[in-house]
Parts: structure tokens; C-alpha cells; sequence
């Protein structure tokens, strides 16, 4: 059941295709950034994720999603855990009005997407990358 009133501004056929020049410039761009919490226990630079058609499409396929949004989120260690922050990428499905398809109480008291799926678990480059690409080099 979607939310009744639109998330200002949001424009369900956001979206367009880019020239591969512009992508090749704009990851170059990215890896050329210092990193700016680099030291003990700081998470690596995350270049790239991979998620299958699997997944993607799984939450595609809930009744009223009409795209994607895509959190950055960040997975610190627990006490006691010897191991580095790691970024994470997640992604949920987005109904017409713009609202992520996640589980959450409506202001009627009654749950919301209760059934939403949010993805995550996608493969990282740095170390799953593909060396060939003008997009890693």
C-alpha cells in the first residue's frame, strides 16, 4: 500500500543514460579523491558493486515498486572484532510517491510494506573487479 501523499520533488522516471566518456572521467575522478579517513580502523575505498539481475529484480518485481534507490551505509566491527569498517551499498525498491518499500508503522498505526526487501551482500572492487574495464583504470 503506497503513501497517499508524494515525496516533494520526486520524479518516478528519474534516470538517463550517459556517455562512457563521462563514466570513465567521473570514476577516474572518484579514485583520484583522497581518502579523507585513512588510519587505523578506517574503511576502505569501495570502487565498485556488483548485484545480480537476481536480486535487483526480486525487488523490482513488489507489487507498486516503479524503481530503485540505492543507501550507503557502513559496517563497523563490533568490541572486540580485529577487522576494518566496511562500506556497504543496499538497495530498496521505491513505490510511485517516491517512498522506500520497507517495513515501517503509517501514522494509522498499521504496517506498511511489511514485506519489503531491502538487498544488499553485492560483491566489491576492490577485490571483484574487472581489470579490463576504462572504468577501473
Amino acid at each position: 500500500m503506497p503513501i497517499s501523499d508524494p515525496v516533494p520533488g520526486f520524479n518516478p522516471d528519474a534516470g538517463a543514460l550517459i556517455a562512457p566518456a563521462l563514466a570513465e572521467q567521473w570514476t577516474a575522478n572518484y579514485r583520484q579523491q583522497p581518502l579523507t579517513d585513512a588510519g587505523p580502523g578506517a574503511a576502505k575505498r569501495i570502487n565498485a558493486y556488483y548485484l545480480s539481475n537476481q536480486i535487483l529484480t526480486e525487488i523490482q518485481a513488489q507489487q507498486g515498486c516503479v524503481g530503485l534507490r540505492f543507501y550507503m551505509g557502513l559496517d563497523k566491527p563490533k568490541a572486540g572484532e580485529n577487522k576494518a569498517a566496511e562500506y556497504q551499498m543496499l538497495v530498496v525498491g521505491v513505490d510511485a510517491n517516491g517512498y522506500d518499500m520497507v517495513p515501517r508503522p503509517a501514522t494509522s498505526g498499521e504496517l506498511l510494506y511489511e514485506d519489503g526487501i531491502v538487498g544488499d551482500n553485492a560483491q566489491k572492487c576492490p577485490s571483484v573487479c574487472d581489470s579490463t574495464s576504462p572504468l577501473t583504470s
